[in-house]
C-alpha cells in the first residue's frame, strides 16, 4: 500500500482508532506491506494536512504501536513514511510559520485563467525561506529521532520521504536548491543533505533494518529534477545502502507537477511506470512502481516483463481495500475499480479522506459490513448508480431486494458519463455494480413502476432512484437544435461539420471535446456568463484546468459572455463580447436536468420511502454512491 494522506489523526498528530481502522482494514484486504502515510519528523516548521500523523515526539509512540499491532494482527507488514514538508507547507495550518527550503523561493500553486474553483489559498503567493546551517543539522537530527520513533514502534520498516518538492526533494532538485555553500551545487552537493540523513538513520536503526527512499523520477516541471539525474541518484542511494527505491513523480507545490503525482481520468494507466523501470536497470535493489495500477493484469504484467519488482497500490485500495485479496483469488470481476477523480484529494488538505466510489472510506468501523439481524423485504426503483449501490449494500446486508428499472440495460446516467474521451475509468464503477446486483439481487427490467405496484407488493421499504431527465420542453424548438443527451447517446446522427454548443457545465464541456475529438466537428462552445462558469461544476484542478487545455488543443473555440439571440438556416445570431453571424450547421444545447421525483412524492406518507441520486437533485457520482450506500444500509 502506497503512503497517502487521510487527516484521520487527530489536531495533534497522533494515532486515532479512526486511522487504525482505515489501515487494518487494507491489511485484511490482502496487502503485504503498509507504508503508512507522510509522518512528520518536525511539526515546528509547518504540516500539509489539518489532521497530519506526526513522529516527532516519543510520546507517540504507544498510539504509533497500537496502529502497528493492528495490521500485523490483520497479516500484513507495516512501515511508515518519514517527512519534513520543506516548502510543501500549508501555511494557514500553523499562523506564523514560513515554508523552509534549500534556498529562497517563492510560487504560486495554480497560477493559469484555468484555475477557476482552485481554493483562493492554492492561488496565493508562498515565499519560502532558505534554511541556515544550524537548521540543517537540527533537521538532520529530527529524521533520525523520528527513525528511532518507528522502529520503537514496532514497525517493520521506514520509508524516506525524497519526492514531491518536499524538504529532501528541495535540496535535490536543481530548481530549489541554490546554494553556493556545500549543500548546493552539483548533484553530489544536492545530495549531501540525503546521504547525511540516510547515514544517521542507518547509525540509528542498525544494519538489517529495512530502509526505502522514496523519490519522483521526474519532476515534470521546467527546470525541475529530469530522469537523467534521477539514474545518478538512484545509484548513489544503492551504493548507500538503501535496501529498496520507490518510484513517484511530481511535485506537490505546482498544479502541473502535481497532477503527475495523482494522474486523473485523462492519464494511462501506470502513467509513469517508465521512469521506475529506466531506474530499475541501473541498480540491483528492489525498484518499487507506483501511479494510477488499477488492473491485476496490468500489475502482473509489469511484474512478469520486469519493469518493477514490486507494486504500490495508492487510491485502488482507497476505493477497494480488498483490491489484492481479489486479485489473488481470480475474483477481478468483484473488484470496485478506483476512478481517478482524485475525490480523495480535493478534500484532503482540510477534510478527512473519502472516495466517490467506496462510501465506507475513513468510516470503517461505522459501517462495518455485517449481516442485518432483522431481515426485510426492499423494493429499489431505477438502476442508475444511486439505485444499484443502493440494492447492492441492502442485499449484503442480508435483506430480500428487487431491483426495478425501466429501460432494458442498467446504469442510468453513467451510461453517458462514459461516453465522451477520457472518461473510460468510469467504466469500471459501472462493470462493478451491475456484477454485483446480479449477483445478489432480483432485477426486473423494463419495469416501470407506479404506485399500486409497491403497495400490492407490500414491501418494508421502498428506495426511489429514479434519477433525473432534460427538460419536457426543450429551450429551443428549431430543426437545427438537438440536446446534448441525444448526441453523446447516439440517437441524433450531426451532418455537417460546424457545431455550436449552448451550455456552461460538464456536460456542455464534454460533449464539445466528443464532438471535436471522437467526431472532427469544428465545435464553438457559447456561454452567456463569465469564463469561470465554463465548467464551473467540474473539480478544478484535475478536471476542469486539463478539460479547458484540452479544448484548446483541438481547436475548439470558446466564447464566453457571448449570448444567442437568434437561429437562423445559415447559423446562429450573438451578442456580447462576441456579435454577429456564426455560420453553423447544428445547434446542441446543454440544458439543466430536472429531478424524476413523482413517485417519490407519491410515496411519501403511503409507507417507508428513501430518496437517492438525482432524482432528489441532479448532481455527480459521489452523492449517488453516498446516499446510495446509506440508504441500503439504514434498512432495518
Amino acid at each position: 500500500m502506497a503512503p497517502i494522506g487521510t487527516n484521520l489523526a487527530d489536531g495533534n498528530g497522533a494515532v486515532t482508532q479512526q486511522l487504525i481502522d482505515w489501515y487494518a482494514e487494507r491489511a485484511r484486504g490482502g496487502v503485504g506491506l503498509v507504508i503508512v502515510e507522510n509522518a512528520l519528523a518536525d511539526v515546528r516548521f509547518g504540516r500539509g494536512l489539518a489532521h497530519q500523523l506526526r513522529i516527532d515526539h516519543p510520546k507517540l509512540t504507544p498510539g504509533l504501536n497500537e496502529l502497528v499491532e493492528a495490521v500485523h494482527a490483520a497479516g500484513a507488514k507495516i512501515a511508515i513514511q518519514i517527512n519534513i514538508q520543506g516548502g510543501g507547507v500549508d501555511p494557514e495550518l500553523e499562523p506564523g510559520v514560513q515554508p523552509v527550503g534549500p534556498s529562497a523561493f517563492s510560487y504560486v500553486f495554480e497560477e493559469t485563467d484555468s484555475g477557476a474553483g482552485v481554493p483562493p489559498r492554492l492561488k496565493r503567493v508562498k515565499h519560502v525561506r532558505a534554511l541556515e546551517k544550524r537548521e540543517i543539522d537540527e533537521f538532520r537530527s529530527a529524521f533520525i529521532r523520528a527513525a528511532g520513533i518507528a522502529k520503537a514502534a514496532g514497525f517493520d520498516a521506514i520509508e524516506i520521504h525524497g519526492a514531491h518538492g518536499y524538504l529532501l526533494a528541495g535540496f535535490m532538485s536543481p530548481a530549489t536548491n541554490k546554494r553556493a555553500d556545500e549543500y548546493g551545487g552539483d548533484l553530489n552537493g544536492r545530495m549531501r543533505f540525503v546521504v547525511e540523513v540516510y547515514q544517521g538513520i542507518r547509525e540509528q536503526v542498525g544494519a538489517e533494518y529495512p530502509i526505502v527512499f522514496r523519490f519522483s523520477g521526474q519532476e515534470y516541471f521546467e527546470g525541475g529534477r529530469d530522469l537523467h539525474e534521477s539514474l545518478l541518484i538512484a545509484r548513489r542511494l544503492e551504493k548507500l545502502g538503501v535496501d529498496a527505491l520507490h518510484i513517484s513523480a511530481g511535485i506537490t507545490m505546482k498544479a502541473g507537477p502535481f497532477t503527475w503525482m495523482n494522474p486523473p481520468m485523462s492519464y494511462p494507466q501506470g502513467a509513469f511506470i517508465g521512469d521506475a523501470e529506466a531506474i530499475k536497470k541501473v541498480v540491483r535493489i528492489p525498484v518499487i512502481g507506483v501511479g494510477k495500477i488499477r488492473d491485476p493484469g496490468f500489475a502482473e504484467k509489469l511484474l512478469q516483463e520486469g519493469q518493477v519488482d514490486f507494486i504500490a497500490l495508492g487510491r485502488t485500495l482507497v476505493a477497494d481495500p480488498e483490491w489484492p485479496r481479489k486479485a489473488a483469488e481470480g475474483r477481478e470481476r468483484e473488484i470496485r475499480r478506483c476512478i481517478s477523480c482524485n475525490r480523495c484529494h480535493r478534500i484532503m488538505s482540510r477534510m478527512k479522506i473519502r472516495c466517490a466510489v467506496n462510501a465506507r472510506a475513513g468510516l470503517e468501523r461505522e459501517f462495518p459490513m455485517i449481516p442485518e439481524v432483522q431481515k426485510r423485504r426492499a423494493a429499489v426503483i431505477g438502476g442508475g448508480p444511486a439505485g444499484m449501490e443502493a440494492a447492492r449494500v441492502a442485499a449484503a446486508r442480508g435483506h430480500q431486494v428487487t431491483l426495478f428499472e425501466k429501460e432494458r440495460v442498467l446504469g442510468g446516467q453513467l451510461k453517458l458519463a462514459i461516453v465522451p474521451p477520457y472518461k473510460k475509468d468510469l467504466g469500471g464503477i459501472l462493470a462493478y455494480l451491475k456484477n454485483q446486483v446480479k449477483k445478489m439481487v432480483d432485477i426486473q427490467m423494463q419495469r416501470e413502476i407506479k404506485l399500486e405496484d409497491l403497495l400490492n407488493h407490500q414491501f418494508d421499504v421502498v428506495i426511489v432512484a429514479t434519477g433525473c431527465t432534460p427538460p419536457h420542453k426543450p429551450q429551443y424548438s428549431d430543426s437545427q437544435v438537438v440536446r446534448s443527451w441525444e448526441v453523446l447517446s447516439g440517437k441524433v446522427k450531426l451532418s455537417g461539420n460546424r457545431i455550436i454548443v449552448i451550455g456552461r457545465g460538464r456536460i456542455a464541456c464534454e460533449t464539445s471535446e466528443f464532438l471535436a475529438l471522437r467526431q472532427k466537428k469544428e465545435v464553438t462552445l457559447i456561454h452567456s456568463g463569465p469564463m469561470e462558469e465554463i465548467g464551473s461544476n467540474l473539480e478544478p484542478l484535475f478536471e476542469r484546468r486539463l478539460l479547458l487545455e484540452r479544448l484548446q488543443r483541438r481547436g475548439v473555440r470558446i466564447l464566453s459572455e457571448t449570448s444567442l439571440t437568434q437561429i437562423t438556416p445559415e447559423g446562429v445570431q450573438v451578442e456580447g463580447k462576441k456579435s454577429g453571424l456564426i455560420p453553423c450547421d447544428h445547434i446542441v444545447v446543454d440544458e439543466d436536468p430536472v429531478p424524476c421525483n413523482s413517485l417519490l412524492r407519491e410515496l411519501q406518507g403511503k409507507m417507508k420511502v428513501i430518496g437517492v441520486g438525482d432524482c432528489l437533485e441532479p448532481r455527480h457520482l459521489y452523492k449517488a454512491i453516498h446516499e446510495g450506500f446509506r440508504a441500503g444500509y439504514s434498512i432495518g
